[in-house]
């Protein structure tokens, strides 16, 4: 995993942000090889959690895709409008550098809490962070089709077979 994604995971954690790891992140913490170039977390919208991640993000310098306000941003109904009236799917922040890449999937928020019941927790840095598990992972990107995420099915099918088999 990229250090600048260790250090936000890190930094999330301590203010007590509640999320999920997804993503390329998720797939590699379950064993699967391909690099990433994003953090994508599926956040809860709880208002306290969901202020404390978009308070992070811009102190560390990310800024949203979209030219909107931190205040517009920091505003959880706001951010429900736009799924409900726009189909937003994720906030992206991105250091203006373009070195670092972090995508909140509010699209996913609303089975946040499911989501986090199934989770596996892994832990780094001393830290218990929550990881979308297998099944999660795959259905997640079934829905989003893309070709890198049919190569990540495939890999996690593969984990997944790996962990069952007898004698492991």
């Amino acid at each position: 995993m990229a250090s600048n994604f260790q250090a936000i995971l890190s930094q999330l954690h301590d203010r007590h942000v509640d999320f999920v790891i997804v993503g390329g992140v998720a797939a590699a913490l379950h064993g699967g090889s391909r690099v990433t170039f994003d953090l994508d977390l599926v956040p809860s919208l709880a208002e306290a959690s969901w202020q404390a991640a978009v308070d992070l993000l811009w102190s560390l310098g990310a800024q949203p895709r979209i030219p909107e306000s931190l205040d517009r941003i920091r505003d959880v109904e706001q951010v429900r409008r736009w799924q409900r009236d726009k189909g937003m799917l994720a906030l992206n922040f991105r250091t203006p550098d373009g070195s670092t890449e972090v995508d909140l999937l509010v699209s996913e928020s609303e089975q946040f809490t499911a989501l986090r019941e199934r989770a596996v927790k892994v832990v780094i840095d001393q830290r218990t962070f929550f990881v979308a598990s297998i099944n999660d992972l795959i259905a997640m990107k079934r829905k989003a089709g893309r070709p890198q995420d049919l190569l990540d099915i495939a890999q996690l099918q593969d984990i997944q077979k790996r962990l069952h088999e007898p004698g492991l």
